[in-house]
């Protein structure tokens, strides 16, 4: 899988007004999904799409990705579940599926993606621009942080 199942480039293409038989910025369209959702997704440890992920730990192993839909460790390791991470104790590794399903990644996610990717297409090239990064981005990822 990969960020154009989570944002299309027709959707992207119809928020930011451009006609969808223009493909002259197709590619640099796909860099922008790839590098806004890969920004969220490391600021709030929120996995856009299911992936097996492997996490190392000294004498336990904390996870802050966000969901977890199943353990491929096998036996599955005892678990502890806090508020903003998951804690495997006693385990120096562990194998896990992490990411939304197919639909399943929260609207305000994906709206500061479309939101900087508008940025990023639109007014990069402004002198006034001082940040890439729209406040409203900022705020509304910020609810969805895994750790502080």
């Amino acid at each position: 899988m990969s960020y154009l199942s989570v944002i299309s480039l027709d959707r992207v293409k119809n928020y930011l007004r451009i006609d969808s038989t223009l493909t002259e910025d197709d590619a640099e369209l796909i860099s922008m999904i790839n590098g806004a959702c890969r920004f969220v997704e490391r600021r709030t440890n929120h996995i856009f799409f299911t992936q097996p992920k492997t996490y190392t730990g000294a004498c336990q192993v904390k996870v802050y990705d966000y969901p977890i839909v199943s353990i491929i460790t096998s036996p599955a390791p005892f678990v502890a579940n806090y508020s903003l991470y998951v804690v495997y104790p006693d385990v120096k590794t562990v194998d896990l599926n992490v990411g939304y399903g197919a639909g399943e990644v929260p609207d305000e996610l994906i709206q500061a993606c479309l939101q900087m990717i508008k940025v990023f297409y639109y007014e990069s090239e402004k002198q006034v621009n001082s940040t890439l990064i729209p406040e409203s981005v900022k705020e509304s990822i910020d609810i969805y942080r895994r750790f502080l």
